[in-house]
């Protein structure tokens, strides 16, 4: 029986389609459960350092209604602040969670005689990193010269929040700990399940979709959508989740870099500047594209090989 890998499956019987749509949604909603479950711990602890800080405060809210709004707005102010941290923590308890699922996906897949696709050698790894951060620059110019920022007070909101942690937690959270878990969910389990059914385009198109909706606001919709594609591209070329979550945390960590050292408002200083390095960074991608277009994805199929190999010995 000739192994084979993204061969669309007969339909699934209806009893079937529960189980399938668990399949797929399962990891978002365990994720989702995560990050609340974490975020009332946060609230609480949060609450109760402000209990212990600020006793009588704490004790007249108790008792007044506009002193209990008074103090949910500060606990909420105080969770904004250390929203970064919080999906820090968030995402070091997801990636455990989600590479249980993941490996037990890619043992499952041994078992059924699903041959993965060829993993591509480290050196054109590079292409990779290449490929992120000029798409990354070059996307984030465009959203400042379209000025769609201003436009979308929810991103705004989400970036200042975000962006108002010490540097080093950035670097750990957002630069590292975000995109491997994010990867793990999307990539490594609702693209790739997809994937086993369908083509690469349906796969891809899905899981960039859901990841885009997941932001919650237009701007980083739009963006997360763009790289969601870009995210599984990388994964069906070089065959590796490390492919994705390399990606992610380049762009990712280009972002915390950039506004740490005011690079965006530099380039915006001057029109042809900003212009002349959305051109080169547009080049760049395009180029490392191509260079990933001609990666030999395809696995090795045994019965061929040994049938080639018979043909040359002739």
């Amino acid at each position: 029986m000739e192994q084979q890998q993204g061969r669309p499956t007969p339909p699934m019987p209806p009893e079937n389609y529960g189980k399938r749509m668990w399949q797929l949604w399962g990891p978002i909603l365990i994720k989702w459960g995560i990050e609340f479950l974490v975020s009332m711990i946060a609230m609480t602890v949060l609450a109760m350092v402000y209990q212990v800080a600020n006793p009588d405060a704490f004790t007249a809210a108790l008792n007044s209604e506009q002193s209990m709004i008074d103090l949910y707005n500060q606990l909420l102010e105080q969770y904004l602040k250390s929203s970064t941290l919080i999906q820090g923590m968030t995402a070091f308890v997801i990636i455990p969670v989600m590479w249980i699922f993941f490996h037990r996906d890619r043992v499952k897949e041994r078992m059924m005689g699903i041959v993965p696709n060829r993993k591509a050698p480290l050196w054109k790894y590079a292409a990779v990193v290449l490929m992120s951060l000029t798409l990354c620059l070059g996307l984030n110019n465009l959203i400042n010269i379209g000025n769609l920022a201003a436009s979308d007070e929810a991103y705004t909101q989400t970036i200042q929040a975000l962006y108002s942690a010490a540097f080093p937690v950035q670097i750990v959270c957002l630069g590292i700990l975000v995109p491997i878990s994010e990867e793990l969910v999307f990539r490594g389990l609702l693209f790739q399940r997809l994937r086993e059914r369908g083509t690469f385009l349906q796969a891809a198109l899905y899981s960039a979709v859901v990841f885009g909706l997941m932001h919650m606001n237009m701007v980083q919709m739009l963006y997360g959508f763009i790289l969601g594609m870009m995210l599984a591209y990388v994964y069906e070329k070089y065959g590796s989740v490390k492919a994705p979550i390399l990606a992610h945390m380049t762009m990712n960590l280009l972002s915390v870099t950039a506004t740490k050292i005011g690079l965006m408002d530099w380039m915006m200083e001057d029109i042809m500047r900003v212009g002349t390095v959305t051109v080169i960074c547009a080049a760049v991608a395009a180029t490392m594209f191509v260079f990933i277009q001609r990666i030999e994805e395809k696995p090795d199929q045994p019965e061929k090989k040994d049938h080639n190999e018979k043909v040359a010995a002739m």
